[in-house]
């Protein structure tokens, strides 16, 4: 035997014994908690998914997993890396009931409409950036699901009209009211070549989408990962495009036909105010 054994085998018992007391040789849902705690968010996310990984019999897991996805898509924006972690959930622990509007909120990652209470878009014609038209849509108020909101559309400095509007969710549709229509003006997850069918005051709508992970610039700045919707209404020739860029919203609106697209009103300002 060689004579370095005995000490060998007193560092490896020493650790087990440290293991055993104090359970620090593997992920402890404790720890991720303790993590998200201090705010350390990507660390946590890291250490809840290390923690189901390796215990997927304990009754933590389920949990582990839910935190761990709404961190990534919540808090860190790292959509990719949520969505698997809910499939998982979906699939190997169908016993876990997850609340519907907390699983929305965290698969509807990027939001492409985030109408939180204080959001706040300035539009302007992209003629004149703004000086002849403008628009501007602020949500005032958020309850029960619903995001209530006040239109307002200027020429030069006159305010010609005043709405309300509010806009929601009904499973993984984005709808807005308006004039006493309901629109579904998106469609989550929103991939190229998805096609919806709604109504909207123009009539019956046909909304595909045309394009994702654009770049988009205009006057408020350039924006990455932005998709293209077509709106148009049924039997016309020309259509309407709508950009929308993850976590701002609605950038840019353009009219287009065949062979032909031309910018209308663009995003000058974007406000998430404090609430």
């Amino acid at each position: 035997m060689p004579k370095h054994f005995p000490h060998i085998f007193t560092v490896k018992l020493s650790a087990l014994l440290v293991c055993a007391v104090f359970s620090a040789c593997g992920p402890r849902f404790d720890d991720a908690a303790e993590l998200q705690k201090q705010g350390r968010f990507l660390k946590a996310a890291g250490e809840y998914a290390h923690f189901a990984g390796k215990n997927p019999s304990d009754p933590h897991t389920p949990d582990a997993l839910l935190r761990s996805a709404r961190i990534y898509s919540l808090e860190l924006g790292l959509c990719e890396r949520s969505r698997p972690l809910l499939e998982r959930l979906a699939r190997n622990y169908p016993a876990f009931k997850i609340p519907a509007p907390d699983f929305r909120r965290i698969f509807i990652c990027p939001d492409y409409f985030p109408a939180a209470n204080g959001s706040a878009w300035t539009y302007g014609d992209t003629q004149t950036s703004g000086r002849n038209a403008r628009q501007e849509l602020d949500i005032v108020s958020e309850r029960k699901g619903v995001s209530e909101a006040l239109y307002s559309l200027y020429a030069g400095t006159d305010l010609v009209t005043r709405q309300k509007r509010s806009y929601s969710f009904s499973d993984l549709s984005f709808y807005e009211n308006q004039g006493g229509f309901k629109t579904n003006i998106l469609e989550y997850p929103l991939e190229k070549g998805k096609t919806w069918r709604s109504r909207g005051a123009e009539g019956e709508l046909e909304f595909r989408v045309e394009g994702t992970g654009l770049k988009i610039i205009v006057a408020a700045g350039e924006y990455d990962n932005c998709v293209k919707v077509r709106r148009r209404m049924q039997g016309n020739p020309a259509w309407i495009y709508e950009y929308y860029a993850p976590w701002t919203g609605k950038v840019l609106t353009a009219v287009a036909g065949p062979g032909y697209e031309n910018r209308v009103t663009e995003l000058l300002k974007y406000e998430e105010k404090k609430r």
